[in-house]
């Protein structure tokens, strides 16, 4: 697997370095896992979601008058409608290449998890044939809270991680799996 690795520019505004979208409910609680280009997350659904490394970024949304596929108008195109004497077709968008498409050229759904598309999103059917079966594996590890986290803390050294949740209890995780490192002896290499 490739990934682009960017390098921050030098700016006063927030660059955006990786989008995940893994959860079924609303996201409630985040934490980066330092040293390890990691982020745990936690959602209404009660499930957390760790994962491994910062993902590449997905591609920018391109703009277009008609589906970059077939060509056929999108339905604000006006003209191209009256000159094809055709009906206007809804816009989507490729979540793999970003392209502008219509209904009929993203038929399929998939998910892409080296992308941050944890579960099914619409891609073109040219993407979806050029995603092997290998790159729809789960890259996270969905782990069940058993209590709704509002608020999340980590002793990286010492593998622990402290949820405290809506339900006004607070819990301690041994996280020594997830971050590769052991409670008696720190850090150690994975």
């Amino acid at each position: 697997m490739a990934a682009e690795i960017h390098s921050r520019p030098q700016s006063s505004r927030p660059v955006l370095l990786s989008k995940i979208e893994g959860h079924q409910d609303a996201v409630t609680a985040s934490l980066l896992i330092p040293k390890e280009d990691g982020v745990i997350t936690a959602s209404e659904d009660r499930c957390s979601n760790g994962l491994d490394f910062l993902l590449p970024q997905a591609p920018q949304w391109l703009e277009s008058d008609s589906c970059q596929k077939c060509e056929q108008p999108f339905f604000w195109n006006i003209k191209q409608m009256w000159d094809t004497k055709t009906l206007g077709l809804r816009q989507h968008h490729c979540r793999k290449c970003g392209q502008a498409v219509c209904g009929k050229c993203s038929s399929k759904r998939s998910s892409y998890p080296v992308m941050g598309f944890e579960f099914q999103v619409r891609v073109c059917d040219s993407c979806y044939d050029s995603i092997k079966d290998e790159d729809r594996t789960s890259l996270a590890t969905f782990h069940e809270g058993k209590h709704n986290i509002s608020h999340m803390s980590m002793d990286v050294a010492r593998g622990l991680m402290v949820t405290c949740g809506t339900d006004r209890i607070v819990k301690i995780w041994d996280m020594t799996p997830v971050v590769g490192c052991s409670l008696a002896t720190g850090f150690a290499p994975r």
